[in-house]
């Protein structure tokens, strides 16, 4: 090989297609040729050649950039080594093309996603893996917490089912995107309802989901309030306040009339505020999403709830006494406790019978809430029992 320098001099002035080199150069080493390669970032394969050598040291060689390691005493394995070095490196080279060919046409696409005020998801799974500019402004979450963050939390609970379901249809069917409503929770914990379309791509030769999606809350509301009056939470889809109030009149006016006694039930999130604060605005708007969802399966046909404050729900419960509104309360309990995981949440409940209690709306609140009592719902059945 000669000299450092001609050695400094070949590799300026030519390209080669593998660089062979004995271990033992005079004053210098093969595995100092080897680090000048690497000065001048040159990834020309490069295979030493010893007379004698340890098996340490030539796993260490190899450990530190050279393509392979001959003993003098084994040269007729030199043509098969320079052929997988050379092959090695032609390997290296088209794969480096097509990253470099990858990352230009992800540029591409980012920049045009970039431009358009439709979110566009790419998910895995319930991985995300792209998320624009768009929907980081439309969910309020940044990139990295929107990447972080699980479709499955995303998700309205309400729509979570749907977009599983559509997904799945998506994967049966490569003829064409599918397009749906959904609502979604927004990091401030707000519900907003998106207009998808959702196609299918592949990234590294996995199959994986894109999302692109219209805001279309407000026309949603507008239509909502005059198809059902405006009557419905938002978040959780239960009635209103004002809709439990008007139902509340109705009923005392048929109890009046009747002689039969009706009860109000209030079911109160205790751990809300804390819920927030701890993970976010849009965990506690999920741990509200979720009782509400009990709420409503557990409640007979003829009853109604409502989303009465922030953290609050009011029940309606036709022709039902104290110990009827009592076992509702345990149906609640239970559900939610077998729900939980072991993580029990803590509730508030508090019932009123009408006219026992009072012959307004106000009086039933009042005597419900002074009968709140916290519960956690683990221990459900003993409280219930001891506030029998």
């Amino acid at each position: 090989m000669g000299t450092r320098e001609e050695f400094q001099n070949r590799i300026a002035l030519n390209n080669y297609d593998v660089i062979l080199s004995n271990y033992n150069l005079g004053d210098w080493r093969g595995m100092e040729a080897l680090d000048l390669l690497k000065e001048r970032r040159n990834d020309t394969p490069f295979i030493l050649i010893s007379g004698a050598l340890g098996e340490e040291a030539a796993i260490q060689c190899i450990k530190d950039g050279a393509s392979d390691f001959i003993l003098e005493t084994r040269l007729s394995a030199l043509p098969k080594a320079i052929c997988r070095a050379i092959s090695d490196k032609s390997i290296r080279n088209t794969r480096g093309r097509a990253e470099d060919s990858l990352r230009e046409t992800e540029a591409r696409f980012r920049l045009l996603a970039d431009s358009i005020a439709s979110a566009v998801l790419i998910y895995q799974g319930t991985e995300c893996r792209y998320a624009n500019r768009a929907a980081q402004t439309l969910t309020g979450y940044p990139e990295e917490e929107l990447l972080a963050l699980s479709s499955w939390d995303l998700f309205h609970p309400d729509s979570r089912y749907l977009v599983i379901e559509r997904g799945l249809a998506r994967l049966r069917d490569a003829h064409g995107p599918t397009r749906y409503e959904a609502k979604i929770l927004t990091r401030q914990g707000d519900v907003r309802i998106w207009d998808i379309t959702m196609g299918r791509i592949e990234i590294a030769g996995q199959s994986a989901g894109l999302v692109t999606a219209l805001d279309i809350t407000d026309r949603q509301q507008v239509e909502g309030a005059s198809e059902h009056g405006g009557f419905r939470d938002s978040l959780t889809g239960l009635y209103s306040k004002e809709q439990i109030l008007s139902i509340f009149l109705g009923e005392a006016k048929r109890s009046q009339r009747t002689g039969r006694s009706f009860a109000t039930l209030l079911v109160k999130l205790d751990e809300w505020k804390q819920i927030s604060e701890r993970s976010g605005p849009a965990a506690g708007s999920r741990a509200l999403c979720n009782l509400a969802r009990v709420v409503g399966e557990v409640c007979r046909g003829a009853d109604s709830a409502s989303r009465f404050s922030e953290d609050e729900f009011a029940l309606i419960l036709p022709e039902t006494s104290l110990s009827g509104a009592r076992r509702l309360v345990q149906r609640i309990g239970e559900r939610l406790y077998a729900e939980s995981n072991g993580v029990s949440p803590m509730i508030s409940m508090g019932a009123a019978v009408f006219p026992q209690d009072g012959p307004t709306v106000e009086h039933a609140l009042r005597s419900a809430r002074r009968a709140l009592k916290s519960i956690r719902t683990s221990s459900f059945v003993k409280e219930l029992a001891s506030s029998a």
